[in-house]
Parts: structure tokens; sequence; C-alpha cells
């Protein structure tokens, strides 16, 4: 048995271009959050939830529904010059009893309570591609100054969308939270972890966080679905453990960056062969794209040798001229 909460807040913007959806009956739970200002992200957000909750009604996967929803957004755009621009991040949830499937793209998350803070996503974002590459150490991801970069979301002209997904049983008396970044850039994961930790109750714990946000002048949207199993009658057989990408230490809030294996990392995403050359994402820069292309390219290494020479020729060129004037 699910019992979810949701609950969303405008923060200081003049507008809430966040979405969410819960249909209980097909076990579906979507947050969007929305890009491109007045008129434009609340769009794309609420259209990306709709759509894909209509794909599935007509028998489509979760993906290929969010694929449905990426190509409805950009039918949009191509047809109303006033909605240039308009993309949406997603983070979607589908249920079949207890059994789930993740799909998501942009930065919204997927957390995971289970007397521990899991995190069940990967953030599509510009920071996350530098520590992959090993450019910026974990200790630097919340403080980068592009750290709001995002590298994808639907509605975005690249060369190719990519669709990301886990897989699990949500077991007896564990919550999931679906939120947007409005809430777990504010309402960090100590907070979150806090707020399990002294409370039971789904509502009040969502409520809490949301207020959290807003209480620490959370200047974003901030949306948020939590849903909790009390199903007891799980076999310990058929229960899937998620893919966990980060694990929360509950005294500190600090996280690990999990560990796992090549097939996972080949099966968690999947590209859509008719989106190739297909939209433009005008929220990123040129200087964006081009860091973003450079980042996945560059080698750390050779980074690293190049600060070393560099002092090196410096010193020898002083070297040399002061050689030069005493012997002059």
């Amino acid at each position: 048995m699910l019992k979810s909460f949701a609950k969303t807040h405008i923060g200081q913007r003049k507008n809430n271009e966040d979405s969410f959806l819960i249909d209980k009956e097909m076990g579906l739970y979507v947050v969007a959050d929305g890009v491109g200002g007045l008129n434009k992200g609340e769009v794309a957000s609420q259209l990306a939830c709709n759509m894909v909750h209509d794909s599935i009604v007509a028998g489509e996967t979760l993906k290929e529904s969010i694929y449905i929803a990426h190509r409805s957004i950009v039918s949009q755009i191509k047809a109303d010059l006033q909605k240039q621009g308009m993309a949406t991040t997603i983070a979607a949830v589908l249920f079949n009893g207890n059994s789930y499937e993740i799909a998501w793209v942009g930065d919204s998350r997927v957390y995971l309570w289970d007397e521990k803070l899991q995190l069940l996503t990967r953030d599509d974002s510009y920071v996350e591609l530098l520590l992959e590459n090993g450019h910026i150490t974990m200790s630097e991801l919340d403080t980068h100054p592009d750290r709001n970069v995002i590298s994808q979301a639907l509605g975005i002209e690249r060369k190719e969308i990519r669709i990301h997904s886990n897989f699990g049983t949500l077991k007896d008396n564990q919550t999931m939270l679906i939120c947007s970044d409005g809430l777990y850039t504010i309402a960090k994961e100590a907070d979150i972890i806090n707020s399990f930790q002294s409370n039971n109750d789904l509502e009040s714990i969502c409520k809490e966080l949301v207020n959290i946000a807003v209480d620490k002048d959370g200047k974003d949207n901030i949306s948020l679905i939590g849903i909790k199993t009390y199903d007891k009658d799980n076999k310990a057989n058929e229960n899937q453990d998620p893919v966990v990408f980060r694990e929360y230490d509950n005294n500190t809030g600090d996280y690990t960056l999990n560990v796992f294996s090549a097939k996972n990392e080949e099966n968690e995403s999947e590209t859509d062969p008719e989106l190739v050359d297909q939209t433009t994402f005008t929220d990123l820069s040129s200087n964006d794209r081009e860091r973003l292309d450079s980042a996945a390219e560059s080698n750390p290494e050779e980074d690293k040798q190049s600060s070393i020479v560099l002092p090196i020729i410096l010193v020898a060129i002083v070297v040399f001229i002061g050689l030069y004037i005493v012997f002059s």
C-alpha cells in the first residue's frame, strides 16, 4: 500500500514554473521544473506532466512517454515564437505494486530514505560532468559558480537527449522523495535526514522540508512529492535494490560517490535516435556549451602537467635574464 503527499511553493519568484502530477491508481508520480521565464517554463513543465500521463494511459512505456513529452514541447516551440527558450527538467516514478521505475532528465531528484538517505538519480549538470571527468572534487560541487547550469532538459536543442532510468522495490516503511532543485539546494541533505529522524509522518515531513526551504529564503520554486509504503507482505526474493548514486552520512549529511558497474551505467540511460540535431537550449550560452564539451574532452592529467610546466618556464626565463644582466 502506497501513501503520498505533495507540496509546492512559489519561493521568491513571480510565478511558479514547477508542476507535479499524481495518479495513485496508475502509480504515477511526476515533478517537472520549467525554465524559460513567464508563460514559458510553467507551460513546458505542465505539458510534460500531462503528456507523460496521457502517453502511459495510451500504453507507452515511461521512457517513451518522456520522449513524447519532449517532442510535444519542441513542436510548440516551433509553432509559437513566443515560446522560444522554454524547457523543463523531469523526474518521474511509475509503480507496479511496490516495484518502481524512475526516469529523469535534468536536475530534479529522487531520494530514498531507509534509515539512511540515498540519491537514486544523477543530475544532468555542468558540475557533474566536471566531477565525472576529474576537473573538480566532490567538496567543490555545492560551491562551484556554475552549479546551477544544467546540461540537458526536455525541449532543448542538442545532438541527443538521454533519458536515464533506475529500478527498485519500495520496501516496508521506506520513503521516496521526488523534488525540484528549489528544495534540495536550500533544504540540504542534513535537513532531510534530521526531519526523518525526528518525525515518522509523511505529510509532516514534506511540509517541514518545504517550509525549511522557504524560511531559508529559497529564491526558486520548491516542489516535493513524498511516497511511503506500508506493505509488509513483500517477499525478500522479490525485492530489487536500485542503483544508489550517493549515500549520505546520518550524522554529518556528507555523501560519498558510490561506485556502480559499467553494465549499470550502460543500461541506466538511452538515446533517442530521432532527436539528433533537433532542438536548442537557449538558457545555455555558447560559452557554457563550449565548456561542457571541453570538460568531456580534456584530460585532467594534461591540465596538471601544464600547470607544472608553466612555472618552470617562468623560473627559467627569470634566471636567464638575471644571468644576462650579470654577465653583460
